[in-house]
């Protein structure tokens, strides 16, 4: 947990240094800023006991969410092949981008 916690706030002092650049947007600094603020929150959570349930539901929740995402996908990717309109190697590609997607849920 301690090597995610610094690793979280590694991510985070990066990004304040990044926010100033042209080439950031502030809504994405918002929206990473608030993940990582978030992950961090958990990992505190689960080395002070306190609140680590919330944390772990919520992103219990989070999870099924995404996977339930991840499931659409597959299925407009196979019927996007089964009418013709990308190629196999195309599902295959896209499907390669999904599975690593779903791993990282796991980790």
């Amino acid at each position: 947990m301690l090597a995610r916690i610094n690793t979280a706030d590694a991510a985070l002092d990066r990004l304040e240094e990044l926010a100033a650049e042209d080439w950031v947007y502030g809504d994405t600094i918002k929206r990473v800023r608030a993940m990582f603020d978030y992950r961090r929150r958990r990992f505190v959570s689960r080395i002070e006991g306190e609140g680590s349930e919330v944390f772990e539901t919520r992103s219990a929740a989070y999870q099924r969410l995404l996977r339930e995402l991840l499931g659409a996908q597959r299925r407009a990717l196979l019927e996007l092949r089964n009418a013709g309109r990308i190629s196999d190697e195309v599902r295959r590609r896209v499907e390669q981008d999904l599975d690593f997607e779903e791993s990282r849920l796991e980790n």
